[in-house]
């Protein structure tokens, strides 16, 4: 009777002995071995191995939350000397022949470009369509 009790017991702890090794390994290898885990890992043999990837894995959580901006130092920003380089010389562009007038159907309260007759905005500087300089 007394070696029916003993049985399971033994086999609890080998299974117990076989994941204390798995977790130790396991944790040597990311090189931060907690005793605490092979010793749970011993005792509770699977229970133990299921609350230690539970635990990993709300740590791998908290991970992947941002990092507090007082953990790391700023980047230092260098701006660029203020040496003046030289603009290469442009040679004046022959301008292409103006293309004729489009009769556009003018509309009252709608501004227009004085070359082009294309709707403007009063804000614009330069027709959107033939590049025309509109303010001054």
């Amino acid at each position: 009777m007394e070696l029916d009790l003993w049985i399971p017991i033994l086999i609890w702890l080998a299974i117990g002995a076989v994941i204390a090794v798995y977790l130790y390994q396991l944790m040597n290898k990311e090189g931060k071995v907690e005793v605490i885990w092979v010793v749970i890992g011993f005792l509770l043999s699977v229970l133990g191995l299921m609350a230690f990837i539970g635990v990993r894995s709300m740590k791998e959580k908290d991970r992947d939350k941002a990092v507090d901006p007082k953990s790391y130092q700023p980047p230092e920003y260098k701006l660029k000397s203020e040496e003046k380089k030289e603009k290469p010389k442009e040679e004046p562009k022959a301008e292409p022949a103006p293309e004729p007038r489009k009769e556009v159907k003018q509309i009252e309260g709608i501004p227009r470009c004085p070359e082009c007759g294309s709707a403007i905005s009063s804000s614009d500087k330069r027709c959107r369509d033939c590049g025309a300089k509109l303010k001054d």
